[in-house]
């Protein structure tokens, strides 16, 4: 039956005031907010203890120093002469034995014919170390290095020649009439690319995001860390490679600013686990770019990966199962970002440190714990730049542009407002036509099959999320009901509390919690 010109008036007026009021629900949802990290200490402190771990993996590998950067230049790796049997190294004739790549770069003199060569220092500096130091000057300097390298054959030679050359106070590029060429370890490259500093695509309708980075390329000497004597530590053979490593799996230019929300020991003790590895094993700068390449890999996925078309059905029921839909898959790829790309940064270890012997096991284990590390900062860096992204639209979106396409862009705005905003309000968004739409036909249930489970959705995702909406303007879903087995230790708490006199005996379990 058609409609009278009245009716058409009225059907375009009330049209017109849901189309308002959506706008403004969104606005009051919204406007002034971003999103800020839960718990930053937490962050912290789970990164730092990754990096410790890192650390303290590191420093179990035979023949490997973990250094402490916080004095500015690491310590003598000293740990190189254990086990060395010096006795063996007078008069050895190594042309029958040079089974180590590169050992002909090592000159072929006796540590005595070195210009300012100091026994007595380099006794000091050995001192418990190893037996029969005064031997050292009639030692044949090639012939310690190939000892060495023989016992210890993941430590690769630059790193070894550069530990002797601090030992024994020996310049070996500026050795008399000889040259010696470390080509890929001495060259120090302080321009690192930045290839992929962007942010994804805005899908929010008439929003286009007015950001400029123009930073193709960074200058490490130029990075201002609190605390940190860039200059200093930049002298430190294969710190520059640590610094791009980090510089990759972060993929963005504020990394001062992110060092400073996670803390400097976090930075330090990544560095002192990430530089044994690529400043001294075998392929561990090899290693190091993989990481990196897999870190690239992981930021380009969430790049280029899209969410289902948002194509809202006619039908609000329809539209709330989309919804849900995006929202689990959503919630599905937030909590298996732990395990993402496990396996391109476990290849990237595999082999590291083959045929080691005894040291295979820690060897493996330091490297999987780097490996872990670096894939942990990678996620944290995507959700960083994501968080920046939703927080540039919130700043810059004009009301009337935010949309259901909210909730492609940020699945977990799209969760505040599902959660916290009346079922009319909710249904208001969801559907493009309410008045036609044959939800309201059995509204009852609709809402506990359909819309009930919705909400739940968005409260456990609200929940696991690492950020959180602020301030939050409307909060009346922000509470959850505990779990049975909540309750239960919740009781059971409160009841060794109450003997231990830390609660009043009237005190009672609380049977929600806040989830924001």
């Amino acid at each position: 039956m058609a409609l009278s010109s009245q009716e058409q008036l009225a059907l375009m007026a009330a049209l017109n005031e849901i189309k308002l009021e959506r706008k403004n629900a969104l606005k009051r949802m919204f406007q002034g907010t971003k999103l800020v990290r839960k718990s930053l200490v937490q962050d912290a402190k789970d990164m730092y203890k990754s990096a410790k771990d890192a650390k303290k993996k590191m420093g179990g590998v035979p023949g490997l120093n973990a250094p402490d950067i916080t004095i500015g230049i690491p310590p003598l790796n000293v740990g190189i002469f254990k086990g060395i049997n010096l006795k063996k190294l007078i008069n050895i004739n190594l042309s029958l034995c040079l089974s180590v790549p590169n050992i002909n770069l090592i000159p072929d003199i006796n540590l005595g014919e070195i210009p300012g060569f100091n026994l007595p220092k380099v006794r000091l500096n050995l001192k418990g170390i190893l037996k029969y130091k005064d031997l050292f000057p009639n030692i044949s300097l090639r012939a310690l290095v190939w000892a060495i390298c023989i016992k210890y054959p993941h430590i690769e030679l630059p790193a070894i020649a550069v530990d002797i050359g601090k030992i024994f106070e020996i310049d070996f590029p500026n050795l008399p009439k000889i040259k010696v060429q470390f080509p890929e370890f001495f060259e120090i490259d302080l321009e690192v690319s930045l290839p992929n500093l962007k942010l994804p695509d805005v899908n929010l309708p008439n929003v286009v995001p007015q950001i400029s980075l123009e930073v193709p390329k960074i200058n490490l000497g130029e990075l201002n860390i609190p605390g940190v004597n860039m200059p200093k530590l930049l002298k430190i053979p294969g710190f520059p490679k640590v610094m791009r490593l980090l510089l990759e799996l972060f993929d963005v230019g504020d990394l001062p600013d992110i060092i400073a929300d996670l803390g400097l020991d976090f930075l330090q003790d990544f560095v002192a686990s990430a530089l044994p590895i690529v400043q001294q094993v075998k392929s561990g700068a090899k290693a190091a770019s993989s990481w990196g390449s897999a870190a690239q890999d992981l930021h380009k996925s969430f790049k280029t990966k899209k969410h289902m078309p948002f194509v809202l059905p006619g039908n609000a029921r329809d539209a709330v199962i989309a919804v849900r839909t995006l929202l689990r898959q959503s919630s599905a790829e937030h909590a298996a970002r732990a395990t993402i790309e496990t396996t391109q940064f476990a290849v990237s270890t595999a082999g590291l440190f083959a045929d080691l012997g005894g040291a295979t096991g820690p060897a493996t284990s330091a490297a999987a714990s780097l490996a872990k590390l670096c894939q942990k900062i990678t996620i944290f860096a995507i959700e960083y730049k994501q968080m920046k992204k939703v927080n540039h639209i919130l700043k810059t979106s004009p009301d009337d542009a935010l949309s259901s396409e909210l909730f492609n862009v940020s699945p977990l705005l799209g969760c505040y407002y599902l959660a916290n905003n009346t079922t009319s309000n909710v249904l208001n968004v969801l559907s493009n036509n309410i008045i036609e739409d044959d939800w309201m036909a059995n509204a009852a249930n609709n809402k506990r099959k359909h819309l009930d489970p919705l909400i739940k959705d968005s409260q456990k995702f609200i929940s696991k999320s690492r950020y959180v909406l602020s301030p939050i303007k409307q909060d009346k879903g922000m509470y959850v009901e505990l779990s049975g087995f909540e309750k239960l230790k919740a009781r059971f708490a409160l009841s060794v509390k109450k003997k231990l006199h830390l609660a009043p005996s009237t005190a009672k379990v609380k049977t929600h919690r806040y989830i924001g």
